[in-house]
């Protein structure tokens, strides 16, 4: 059928594309302006352009008809399938979840570009149950990469446009937090280095207050200071 084609071709294809998320050292080359020096990185397009079609294939699972009860998955209708049938993920090869995590983890610590891209793309997989297991086992190094995010100082001349720049940075990558701790299972969030990250860094005095707005545009499953790690709350869809 069709949606098996498809799902073999994105089997073949999604390491190739995978491999374009990574940065590639030897495209960087730093320009010296004299008094100045100015880094290039000449891999940057073909990444932002590879994590958005990562995007869009996982779009495209997401609109193949799964993700509620009642309905079928199109293909053979084998058990496998119907079982799968609440996870849209479910319809993607079985190594696609771990190759979106792998690429999220090296994302999120890239250039501001690809760490907003990133951010959306970590927010569309958690809505998938093999996403978010995948994603889990990436979240020591997803949050490693946050907390240079969240944390990274302004410099003193820092113009307007960059301040704004950093702010929808900032917003971008707490949506995605709150996104990981509602939708990841307790077991995976508490540990403590997820809980040191919660707590000193995403409740920090520097953004606790945007990450409070973000819990309540995600329908405030986890303001005022409470518990929000839990497996069974989820963001109404």
């Amino acid at each position: 059928s069709i949606v098996v084609d498809k799902k073999n071709w994105i089997e073949t294809v999604s390491p190739l594309l995978f491999a374009q998320t990574i940065i590639d050292p030897s495209l960087i080359t730093v320009v010296d302006l004299g008094p100045f020096k100015h880094t290039v990185d000449g891999g940057l397009e073909t990444r932002k352009t590879a994590f958005e079609c990562v995007g869009t294939v996982v779009n495209a699972f997401g609109s193949t008809g799964t993700g509620g009860a009642g309905g079928h998955l199109p293909g053979d209708g084998t058990n496998a399938e119907v079982s799968n049938f609440s996870d849209f993920l479910g319809a993607a090869p079985a190594s696609f979840p771990d190759g979106v995590a792998s690429a999220i983890a090296t994302g999120a610590g890239d250039h501001y570009d690809v760490k907003m891209l990133t951010h959306a793309l970590l927010c569309k997989v958690l809505k998938s149950k093999l996403g978010a297991e995948a994603v889990g086992e990436k979240l020591k190094e997803i949050a490693a990469a946050m907390t240079k995010t969240l944390t990274q100082k302004m410099k003193s001349d820092a113009v307007k446009q960059e301040i704004d720049r950093n702010s929808d940075l900032v917003r971008s990558c707490l949506k995605a937090v709150v996104g990981l701790t509602i939708r990841l299972p307790r077991h995976v969030t508490e540990t403590e280095d997820f809980d040191e990250f919660i707590t000193k860094v995403v409740r920090s005095e520097k953004v606790v207050k945007q990450f409070e707005e973000a819990v309540a545009a995600a329908g405030g499953g986890g303001g005022g200071g409470g518990d929000f790690a839990g497996g069974e709350a989820r963001v109404e869809e």
